[in-house]
């Protein structure tokens, strides 16, 4: 994502802010133009309008935060299995997230509005994030069509997690490494199957 100017910048960050605090539905451009600190018109200069302005906000947001799940999975070590702690992580940052987890958990209908969206670059991302974690190597091993397919596995499983209600607790993230073992590692592509990180 192309850096933005200090002006935008203040106008995402308020956006966030008024996003956290009451929905994104329910905010008005007037309230995240008083928080930054610029004219309404300011911001129709470089937003077309709500819709663009949360679209920028869910890019900027969702850069952010694969960029935080990579870090994570890159200084953790060593895992049992790249998979399943790729697709725990996913979860949990998620969930810890404070925008993108009040848009799933209060507006999940909007969540798929966006999630259609968004689905391209927020695949891009992943594949990215699973290309800085893998071992060196293993990423051009497996080649590039199946770590998009892996992106695609780990994202669609993640909004089943996130917005459909389960027997099982998936509060935890050894819930959700058990999930992973017995739902998420089978439905992966034989080719992701037969070898492991």
């Amino acid at each position: 994502m192309p850096e933005a100017d200090p002006v935008t910048t203040a106008i995402l960050d308020a956006a966030v802010v008024e996003f956290e605090r009451h929905g994104f539905r329910r905010v008005a451009l007037d309230d995240v133009a008083r928080r930054a600190g610029v004219s309404r018109m300011t911001i129709y200069r470089r937003f077309a309008g709500r819709d663009e302005l949360v679209t920028a906000v869910i890019d900027r947001e969702n850069a952010v935060l694969f960029t935080e799940i990579a870090a994570e999975l890159k200084n953790a070590g060593p895992q049992s299995n790249y998979y399943v702690e790729a697709f725990t992580s996913a979860i949990m940052q998620l969930r810890r997230h404070r925008v993108l987890n009040r848009v799933i958990t209060d507006e999940p209908a909007l969540t798929l509005q966006l999630a259609h969206r968004h689905y391209p670059a927020a695949l891009e991302r992943m594949a990215d994030a699973l290309r800085v974690i893998f071992p060196v190597g293993f990423a051009s091993r497996i080649g590039a069509e199946a770590v998009d397919e892996l992106a695609d596995t780990i994202l669609r499983y993640a909004m089943m997690v996130l917005l459909l209600p389960s027997p099982h607790p998936l509060a935890t993230a050894d819930d959700i490494r058990a999930f992973a073992r017995a739902h998420f590692l089978p439905s992966l592509p034989a080719a992701l199957r037969m070898v492991s990180a």
